[in-house]
């Protein structure tokens, strides 16, 4: 799941509650199908799935309207009201007993708006036990979908989930990139800005934000270089991997791809993770590492590559 798409649909949202406002605080099921399934919807919870979400779960103290499942077991639980309700102590204290009959490690609460996640087992005052709020009407776009990326399936169900936002990206550089500290051997230098590099085009360095240029001899070889800087700065973690296509598996955690097949030339990462060096070609690699830079919030024009062009490329 992007960011950037994540992003799009708290938009759309945003959008919907100040259009139909007075029709969705009427009812808590008007709320539910149209802010609420939506956005477990992006984030990885398929609510039409029992194996992910089960609707009106049963505990001991009772049906809390969602659990979201993994293995058959429920993370979190999940207490919905309509538009406008106030989360407050009785709703945090109906979704704790919940979540403490069940032993379930997570609670959220919402009215499709305010969403609030906390850890209900952390030996801690309950103040300090909550872990990500959501405003979406009152919060900007960004500020919202980085507390929301906690929500993802893909954390919750990993077995050390992150609750820390992505970081943001560096301020973009404006006008021609610059020139100071990059090397001279050529004029030419692309970024993962640009869709896809140069057609044709051989690389010959590597510029990493503020880190010193790194010969390379192809483009694979400059791609993989960029995931290593991610694993190595801990921007890229085991929580968004794994990483590729349906038919291959670009970062993951293990090398093995999505039909069982082993990875061709694996390459060890600083944190655990494993890339693929064979199977997917440089430009679907260049495509599915620009998306991840934008995933993590990480600046794509500060990751230049200066090449020769085709007829140097040739020689």
């Amino acid at each position: 799941m992007a960011l950037g798409n994540l992003q799009n649909v708290i938009e759309k949202l945003q959008k919907t509650i100040e259009a139909h406002h007075g029709y969705l605080a009427k009812n808590e099921t008007r709320t539910r199908q149209v802010l609420i399934d939506p956005l477990l919807q992006k984030l990885g919870w398929n609510v039409s799935n029992p194996n992910i979400v089960q609707l009106e779960y049963r505990v001991k103290q009772g049906q809390p309207d969602y659990a979201l499942m993994s293995k058959g077991k429920p993370l979190a639980v999940i207490e919905a009201k309509r538009l406008e309700s106030d989360l407050g102590d009785d709703q945090i204290i109906q979704a704790l007993a919940y979540a403490v009959a069940g032993g379930i490690p997570y609670i959220i609460i919402t009215n499709g708006d305010t969403w609030e996640m906390y850890d209900v087992f952390k030996p801690a005052e309950f103040e300090d036990c909550l872990l990500i709020k959501l405003e979406l009407s009152q919060q900007p776009v960004d500020k919202n979908a980085a507390q929301a990326w906690a929500m993802r399936k893909s954390n919750l169900t990993s077995k050390e989930p992150d609750f820390k936002p992505p970081k943001p990206a560096p301020d973009k550089p404006s006008g021609q990139l610059p020139s100071s500290g990059l090397s001279k051997d050529s004029d030419n230098w692309c970024s993962f800005e640009d869709e896809l590099y140069p057609p044709g085009t051989k690389p010959v360095k590597l510029k990493i934000v503020d880190s010193p240029e790194e010969t390379v001899k192809d483009w694979k070889d400059a791609i993989h270089k960029v995931a290593a800087w991610l694993a190595d700065k801990g921007i890229l973690s085991v929580n968004d991997c794994p990483i590729g296509t349906e038919k291959y598996t670009f970062i993951g955690r293990e090398a093995v791809n999505p039909d069982g097949t082993p990875f061709k030339n694996s390459q060890q990462l600083s944190n655990v993770l494993i890339l693929q060096r064979g199977n997917l070609n440089s430009q679907e690699q260049w495509r599915k590492l620009k998306q991840l830079l934008e995933d993590l919030s990480v600046n794509r024009s500060t990751i230049r590559v200066s090449y020769r062009p085709p007829r140097q490329a040739n020689r």
